[in-house]
């Protein structure tokens, strides 16, 4: 698993992270309120298939199938090194965000910005930076890049998108049912962590016919942490750029992935779209500042007789 140098990489970043930990004490901002106060990433996600199952890496924007060579029955493992920011959506797909919170982490006013990655330019390096959503949050193009090599900003979420080939031999009916997502801190056991601000959303696409959207497929469902509270009564996130409202589709039961029909093979694009959740009562700065690049995700997707599988993102 690749891992963050945070003496290394957040030098840019450090005193700020520092001054806004004495700042906030005992507080707990569900909203980062200060500039420059990012985690950074390098999440691997091993994702492993069971029996009569085969997977192959793939892109969030790839439109075609992948060809049977490409598929294997080993696990697949992704690491990406992302600069995230916190969040909030209803749907996992439209997400908005607020830098401006009162101490009890709650936003100031219910007025929220819809995230753009093409958003007209504010602040800093503004005539070659075009992402609003990290100059609200005080990151430059510049600084992002000395964060994480390469980078051009702070990102609402990150995707790591795999293709499953599904071969149903039996007589019935069968279901791919996702049966393990645990999200695994990685770190030295002298360190702690009691966030629960991490949030998933699962996109399945039916690419048997050979084409694919280049984005996301059908939206299974958010997954959350059993122990994860909002501060909105119902985990109500925002869903509107001026509200706080409605109840985002929090896996509550198990769902199956997909159905197999009996005898058939069929193809499926999954997107599992991670990001933190800024309506969370643990989403605040002490917790997110120490704690880059010590995070993996293990997947396991099986073909079942019947509907199964997890139904929270548990968190460890």
């Amino acid at each position: 698993m690749k891992k963050t140098n945070l003496n290394a990489k957040l030098a840019g970043a450090s005193a700020m992270l520092l001054l806004s930990t004495s700042m906030l004490g005992t507080s707990t901002y569900a909203w980062f309120t200060m500039n420059k106060e990012v985690e950074v990433t390098g999440m691997t996600v091993h994702t492993t298939v069971d029996s009569n199952l085969l997977i192959a890496d793939d892109a969030l924007t790839s439109t075609a199938k992948k060809a049977d060579s490409l598929f294997t029955t080993t696990t697949l493992e992704q690491s990406l090194e992302k600069i995230l920011e916190p969040v909030s959506t209803a749907d996992g797909k439209t997400f908005y965000y607020t830098v401006n919170a009162k101490a009890n982490g709650d936003a100031v006013e219910d007025v929220y910005t819809t995230y753009s990655s093409s958003a007209a330019a504010t602040g800093d390096n503004a005539s070659s930076y075009l992402d609003k959503f990290s100059q609200d949050y005080g990151l430059t193009k510049i600084e992002a890049a000395a964060i994480v090599t390469g980078e051009e900003g702070a990102l609402p979420y990150v995707d790591y998108v795999f293709q499953l080939k599904a071969d149903n031999t039996s007589a019935g009916t069968q279901y791919i049912n996702m049966t393990k997502m645990d999200l695994a801190y990685t770190a030295a056991a002298s360190e702690t962590d009691t966030n629960k601000a991490y949030r998933a959303a699962v996109f399945v696409e039916d690419i048997t016919s050979g084409t694919a959207t280049a984005g996301t497929g059908t939206l299974i469902g958010l997954y959350k942490d059993s122990a994860a509270a909002n501060f909105e009564t119902g985990f109500k996130t925002v869903d509107s750029g001026t509200t706080v409202a409605g109840t985002p589709t929090y896996v509550t039961s198990a769902v199956s992935m997909a159905t197999v029909p009996a005898n058939t093979t069929k193809y499926y694009k999954v997107v599992v779209r991670l990001y933190i959740e800024g309506e969370d009562t643990t989403c605040y700065t002490a917790l997110f500042k120490d704690l880059v690049g010590s995070w993996a995700l293990d997947l396991k997707y099986e073909l079942q007789d019947s509907v199964g599988g997890v139904t929270e993102l548990d968190i460890k």
